[in-house]
């Protein structure tokens, strides 16, 4: 759809066509020193997600695959760990990017849980045999320490005591406490049966400070146990269908329960009179309906709640106040690449991509020209397209390919070529971007190396030069912007770094031009002006600066107050567009709502409305210092437009935008019916 503008207005392109699909949330894993939440899908991806300032952000993610499975998340320090169907214990890298450091084989066929004793020595992992695989974690290896007595049917779930000296398991029909040192099950509490012939599956269990120990199960009820002498404490009915996932805050005072029903209830812990004596008990408060189907997986981080399910969602809460937060299962970013020069759109899905083209104020219609599958259905980690659209790239985990698209009008005639003959430094990578004249192409890959070739007359592909970047990026290069000319390259990374590179005139290697002063966390959105040599950057805790690469210093800085729109603190800012009809307006995509910003430069007239800066020529501290007077901006603020799903926003052209949406049916109709209770006296 484009709607037409008035004076001073623009173009708007709304597209409506990007068809993502659901996917699950199996599990969660916080890392609370870090602020670093681990999160798995039922494709077989873990997302990294940052937890610092206000706003959580997906920082990085691995592909799964069609028989990749992940069960079970843990952390060990700064160390990740993760069990699945394929029988291994898998310890992965997050310094480069999120690879495969080590893996362990498991005793007992496939992996359903693991967790970590608080002392983070220890690590057990629960298997299908039965059996209990524990393992001594200190240091930087992984020791195999033993194996406890094994029991029959899978092992469901475990937790650690805060010992770390016991364990307790969940599994069919009973709850056990284990003697680590010793390997031997020293109590066995059953649990009972709803129908004679159907099993009660414990799916969850926690040990509280006193060794209480608390399950949920497939009848629908949570059981209190005592731990140190193996009895049943109190047991409540919950629901009618599974309890799924449990959760207890740091103070042990809250117990949040949620299941199958979409429901998560919240019990209280009260001091209640049994008889004469007084007792501790848990007391339901009350219960919120965030998600649509099963809640699959809670976790807690500073007094906020963090769920996850069969919807994809990944919802965190915090009450009081009631505050609530929901981050749909997007695509890592880029997800959309757009064509400028020809008029198209590359979406890109999980093992696919679609290119479509997009209207005009005389033809309307858009309509799909290409699909691309990746080869054996990997999933895609980075895509590209050149701005008229003759070169498209895409990289897996594994490989990277090149094809020359030859579009025509008519559809007919239209050839997808794939490039065989291709430098050796053309290899997988994190990321692909284009340069504005479609001449030129940068790999970033991991460990701060950045690919760049070139085309020439003839279509031939050619290896320029390797950006070795590595001294100033220690983690992954996340965003990228390229000036409208083509000479100028800003990188930002995971590690708070923003470098901006130059190209020279002569020669036309790529050297560091500026190194911009470093933040406590990394930005959640960069981009240029177009205009001029300014870079826009805006971080998790909604600072927001312009900075001046060409005369290395601050044009603008401030906090965004985004609650005063109505917009939710929780929500990063995760694009930014320029118009460049007007360099003092910029358009800001937070959540799925547009922000426009228009500044303004206040005069000195009142006295002290400037500000004194040291200016450093060169980007080199030290040398050739001078302070300069730099005017204050004072900005004002306002919602362009609202949105439900909202995933990309580009500027093209002189006066058009694009706006792209997930298209909220294909994120609901995939998914399996929701648990419905039959209520007496309603249809």
């Amino acid at each position: 759809m484009v709607s037409k503008p008035k004076p001073g207005q623009c173009k708007l392109h709304h597209a409506q066509f990007y068809n993502l699909l659901p996917r699950g949330i199996n599990c969660l894993a916080v890392n609370k020193p870090s602020s670093k939440l681990a999160l798995s899908r039922d494709d077989g991806t873990i997302e990294i997600w940052s937890l610092a300032g206000s706003a959580p952000a997906l920082e990085k993610s691995h592909p799964g695959g069609e028989k990749v499975s992940v069960e079970g998340l843990a952390w060990v320090g700064d160390r990740l760990f993760s069990v699945g169907l394929a029988g291994k214990l898998i310890e992965w890298d997050l310094a480069h990017g999120l690879s495969v450091r080590n893996t362990v084989l498991l005793t007992g066929n496939a992996g359903w849980c693991l967790d970590v004793s608080r002392d983070e020595r220890r690590l057990a992992v629960g298997t299908e045999g039965g059996y209990i695989n524990v393992y001594s974690v200190e240091g930087d290896e992984v020791a195999y320490e033993r194996i406890l007595d094994k029991q029959e049917g899978r092992i469901v779930c475990l937790r650690f005591d805060h010992s770390g000296d016991l364990l307790v398991s969940g599994s069919v029909d009973a709850v056990r406490v284990w003697n680590v040192r010793k390997g031997h099950a020293i109590h066995k509490m059953t649990t009972g049966r709803a129908e004679r012939n159907k099993e009660t599956i414990v799916w969850d269990v926690r040990v509280l400070k006193d060794f209480t120990i608390v399950s949920g199960d497939s009848r629908g009820k949570i059981m209190f146990f005592d731990g140190n002498l193996g009895t049943v404490i109190d047991t409540i009915q919950v629901s009618k269908a599974d309890i799924l996932g449990l959760a207890v805050d740091a103070q042990e005072k809250f117990l949040y329960v949620s299941g199958v029903e979409p429901i998560i209830r919240i019990y209280q812990r009260v001091e209640v009179t049994k008889g004469n004596e007084k007792v501790d008990s848990f007391v339901r408060t009350m219960q919120r309906r965030y998600h649509t189907h099963d809640i699959k997986t809670l976790a807690m981080f500073h007094g906020k709640l963090l769920s996850g399910g069969v919807d994809g969602s990944l919802i965190i809460s915090s009450f009081p106040p009631l505050i609530v937060d929901k981050y749909l299962p997007l695509l890592e970013a880029p997800s959309t690449v757009l064509a400028e020069q020809a008029r198209m759109v590359l979406l890109k899905y999980v093992n696919y991509l679609e290119v479509w083209t997009l209207g005009s104020a005389s033809a309307v219609e858009t309509r799909k020209v290409l699909q691309i599958r990746s080869k054996q259905d990997e999933h895609i980690v980075a895509a590209g397209m050149s701005p008229d659209s003759r070169w498209v790239i895409y990289a897996s985990e594994t490989t990277v390919r090149l094809y020359r698209f030859d579009y025509q009008p008519d559809g007919d005639n239209s050839k997808l070529v794939p490039m065989r003959a291709v430098p050796e430094q053309f290899a997988p990578c994190q990321r692909v971007e284009f340069t504005p004249d479609s001449r030129e192409v940068f790999l970033l890959k991991s460990g701060g190396v950045i690919e760049y070739f070139a085309f020439n007359e003839e279509d031939d592909f050619d290896h320029k030069q390797t950006i070795e970047a590595g001294k100033w990026f220690t983690d992954k290069i996340h965003l990228v912007a390229i000036s409208r000319d083509g000479n100028f390259l800003a990188c930002a990374s995971l590690c708070c770094a923003v470098v901006v590179f130059k190209r020279e005139k002569f020669g036309g290697k790529w050297k560091r031009h500026s190194t911009l002063p470093r933040y406590k966390l990394p930005p959640t959105a960069i981009a240029m002006q177009p205009n001029s040599p300014v870079l826009a950057a805006v971080f998790a805790d909604h600072k927001i600066f312009q900075y001046d690469f060409g005369e290395y210093r601050f044009t603008f800085s401030s906090y965004l107050k985004l609650d005063k729109l109505g917009g939710s603190i929780g929500q990063p800012v995760r694009g930014i567009v320029f118009d460049p009809r007007n360099d003092d307006a910029m358009i800001l995509q937070h959540d799925s709502d547009l922000l426009v910003l228009h500044f303004e430069v206040e005069d000195d007239a009142d006295g002290g409305q400037t500000e004194r800066k040291r200016r450093t020529s060169g980007g080199k501290a030290g040398k050739d210092e001078e302070e300069e007077v730099v005017p204050r901006k004072k900005y004002s603020m306002q919602v362009l437009k609202k949105y439900t799903r909202l995933v990309d926003t580009r500027w093209f052209g002189q006066d058009e935008m694009l706006v792209v949406e997930a298209n909220p049916l294909s994120m609901v109709e995939h998914l399996p019916p929701a648990f419905r209770r039959k209520i007496f006296g309603t249809a």
